[in-house]
């Protein structure tokens, strides 16, 4: 039993995994794995990497889409494809897991109403597809939406325990009005951008000269993600975390034995399995304190860590929110937009 294996098996601890390359979707399953993360740069990745895999079905697309069609119609295909391979642990689970996770397009998730519209379409591809979102004001009313019609939704670009708990008591309130309508609700997984806040922070310390060390800051993520776990079961917040965006086994041990969902890159679990950690739970031990009072000298990880610290106008301009939310659009979404759109229009 590897060490992945004894996390899922032996504590309450699970994971999905972030990765739509299907031989490694495959391997994850072999390893506990219960869910995918299929978003746009990871579509278009498995695109690049298996063309061969994918091509009978591209070729299926209709030539005369647009180009957010074009995009959309490749993500469903993947993930499709995907929700298919864990569709066995949907029903083994009765909807708890076994999800493949469908993100909305970058470009409108400042629309509430076009966000909307498009989660309903992802709903209906397959009933074990969670509708993705930026957790951002205008995502507020679709988590509400969707949950209220027993939709499966997932939150990304989590950095802050304000977007958390606000996205929380919006998918409270829509499973309140699910279980009113006699509607079996469905989960809302919220994503910690652990990984990604340590990394954005090193950059704002090392850009304003602050006397805060590596070793420090790479606690950050893992701090922000205790505080939003603890506070979820303080409240009663029927929302499962997941930790993603990893970049080292510390962000998985920190939070072992918790009842959470990991969500896996292939190189992650690979590290995790040959680092092979003590197998000891650490979920429910603090952050010393010493190392949040060095933290607390970074004003953006204040703004993170206090719920409050951020308004639900800033979610969308806060730093590291927008430098991964382009990232999705200019590195996934666009290039989807165009993907063989020349050889699917070579006969006009």
């Amino acid at each position: 039993m590897n060490y992945l294996q004894w996390l899922t098996q032996e504590t309450p601890t699970k994971f999905w995994h972030d990765s739509a390359m299907p031989e490694e979707i495959d391997a994850a399953i072999e390893n506990g794995a219960l869910g995918v993360t299929t978003n746009p740069v990871l579509t278009y990745k498995t695109l690049q990497a298996a063309p061969e895999f994918w091509q009978s079905e591209v070729d299926k697309i209709p030539r005369s889409l647009t180009p957010p069609q074009r995009a959309e119609a490749l993500l469903r295909m993947v993930a499709v494809y995907s929700a298919g391979r864990f569709r066995q642990i949907y029903d083994q689970t009765e909807g708890e897991h076994g999800y493949a996770l469908g993100q909305l397009d970058p470009s409108i998730c400042m629309d509430s109403e076009k966000m909307i519209a498009q989660g309903l379409r992802y709903a209906s591809w397959a009933d074990n597809i969670s509708v993705k979102t930026p957790s951002i004001k205008s995502a507020l009313p679709l988590v509400e939406e969707l949950a209220s019609r027993g939709i499966a939704v997932c939150t990304t670009l989590n950095f802050s325990v304000s977007q958390a708990m606000a996205v929380g008591e919006a998918y409270t309130r829509g499973r309140a009005k699910a279980l009113e309508s006699g509607i079996k609700p469905k989960p809302i997984f919220v994503v910690q951008q652990g990984g990604r806040l340590d990394e954005y922070l090193l950059e704002t310390v090392k850009d304003n000269g602050l006397s805060v060390s590596p070793e420090v800051v790479c606690n950050a993520g893992n701090a922000v993600c205790k505080k939003v776990y603890r506070l979820f079961r303080q409240r009663g917040i029927p929302a499962k975390v997941m930790p993603a965006g990893l970049r080292g086994v510390h962000h998985l041990t920190s939070m072992a034995g918790a009842d959470i969902v990991f969500s896996l890159q292939a190189r992650v679990q690979k590290m995790a399995i040959e680092a092979d950690p003590e197998r000891v739970c650490h979920a429910d031990e603090d952050i010393p304190s010493e190392i949040i009072r060095e933290l607390y000298k970074i004003p953006e990880f204040v703004r993170a860590y206090e719920e409050g610290g951020l308004k639900e106008e800033e979610f969308i301009t806060f730093g590291v929110t927008q430098k991964t939310l382009s990232q999705f659009l200019w590195t996934g979404w666009v290039p989807l937009e165009t993907y063989q759109a020349e050889a699917s229009n070579r006969w006009f």
